[in-house]
């Protein structure tokens, strides 16, 4: 029987100081171009109760929760994205805010994914949210956010798939097909399967030029001439509507100097149920998954509250790690070995290096001088400072092998009347974060 706790279990893993680095500063770059666009960063918990991801809409398969109770017995749920979760807060705790409110966060969802291949079960995801416009500019913005993020991090080669959801919806309400039956043809679709779009539509009685729009959905994407090729006659008024939409954010998003970069889908249809307008995804070479995702969702938020417009987007870090293969640069830090009742002036050197900004480690080693030294080379500390009883203290380079013998006051700038000088470390070779 393998010893369970030396594992961890599937669809999680383990981040190592290196790897974890990387992924921080991907977090970063990301944060700061969506925070240049005016979102505020915001935490929901880690969990929910079960009810705000039940529901009419169904928003999750329920399958994929990971579900348990509280001490009261009333079931809570991992939250399995970031989006419900932010629709329920700004609904009950941002109710009375000027609109729009823009969002951004950072953190972990959870699914109970099946985990062959690269599926994870907590998957890190930074991304936005703007509430309360239903302007197709809004989608704009968080599609054009997404995009400067995406580039900030290196990636020049990607696709911007954008499609929409009302369109179908459209389609489906002219077409007069049951809950049912619309879930089959949204499967069909989504798998481009002509045949069996054909098979669900054969024996309708429709306009044979919606019933052909039908069974091309899964082919129309492209640039703007789909929009043409879609609008078809005896097209009903949803779904016109729904074109003229995807035709303003595509117009915008060329003049934002995007155009390289988007195409057009209206076969695109997405598994969670809360989209109600557009939708996008973007993919790029190397990994098979979208390496962001989002779309409008203008019901949702009357699930909680008033309804509002709303619209966003969550870049998968993980996935982005796949992409992003350079490892940040690591600094090098300085060690303070502490000779025998040394401590107080050992100490007060660190935290001074320390308050200016220098990677300062305490060797706490049981080791001599020697054995620091030994140490110092295995973990990237570029010198020793070692300090006596009585305030000497010796600089040993480890780079350039030299040797300085000063004292943690003279180190340190103190003057003659015992008043610290302005210390600046980075002009003595010191290493700054």
């Amino acid at each position: 029987m393998p010893d369970w706790k030396l594992h961890t279990p599937n669809g999680v893993s383990d981040v190592l100081p290196r790897e974890c680095a990387a992924k921080k500063d991907i977090e970063e770059t990301i944060r700061v171009v969506f925070s240049t666009f005016g979102y505020k960063e915001t935490e929901p918990p880690s969990f929910e109760y079960y009810d705000c991801y039940s529901g009419e809409t169904g928003q999750i398969s329920q399958e994929k929760l990971y579900k348990f109770f509280d001490e009261q017995g009333r079931i809570l749920a991992l939250r399995p994205d970031f989006t419900t979760s932010i629709a329920r807060m700004a609904a009950t705790k941002a109710a009375g805010e000027t609109l729009p409110i823009r969002y951004m966060y950072n953190g972990s969802v959870y699914r109970a994914e099946h985990t062959e291949g690269v599926r994870r079960r907590e998957i890190t995801q930074s991304g936005i949210e703007l509430i309360g416009s239903y302007s197709a500019r809004a989608d704009v913005e968080v599609i054009a956010a997404t995009m400067e993020a995406i580039t900030a991090l290196g990636i020049d080669e990607f696709s911007m798939e954008i499609g929409q959801v009302a369109f179908f919806t459209g389609l489906v309400e002219q077409l007069g097909l049951d809950a049912e039956t619309t879930e089959k043809l949204r499967e069909r679709i989504d798998s481009k399967d002509s045949r069996g779009i054909k098979n669900i539509v054969r024996d309708l009685s429709i306009d044979v030029n919606i019933k052909q729009l039908m069974i091309d959905l899964p082919y129309l994407f492209g640039d703007a001439d789909i929009l043409e090729r879609a609008n078809v006659p005896g097209l009903n008024y949803t779904s016109k509507i729904a074109l003229d939409n995807l035709r303003k954010i595509y117009e915008l998003l060329c003049v934002y100097g995007f155009e390289q970069y988007i195409s057009l889908d209206l076969g695109m249809l997405q598994s969670i149920d809360y989209y109600t307008g557009s939708i996008f995804k973007c993919y790029t070479h190397g990994v098979g998954f979208p390496i962001a995702a989002g779309g409008r969702y203008d019901n949702l938020m009357g699930m909680f509250g008033a309804a509002k417009g709303a619209v966003g987007c969550a870049i998968g870090i993980n996935r982005i790690m796949q992409v992003c293969k350079n490892e940040p640069e690591e600094v090098a830090s300085t060690l303070i070995y502490t000779e025998p009742d040394a401590d107080a002036p050992a100490y007060e050197l660190a935290a001074n290096l320390r308050i200016n900004g220098c990677l300062t480690e305490m060797y706490i080693g049981s080791g001599s001088f020697e054995d620091a030294v030994k140490y110092a080379a295995k973990t990237n500390n570029t010198g020793v400072l070692r300090v006596y009883p009585d305030g000497k203290l010796d600089i040993h380079d480890l780079e350039r092998g030299s040797v300085t013998e000063t004292s943690v006051s003279e180190f340190l700038g103190y003057d003659s009347f015992g008043d610290q000088l302005p210390l600046k470390p980075q002009e003595m070779g010191f290493r700054m974060f």
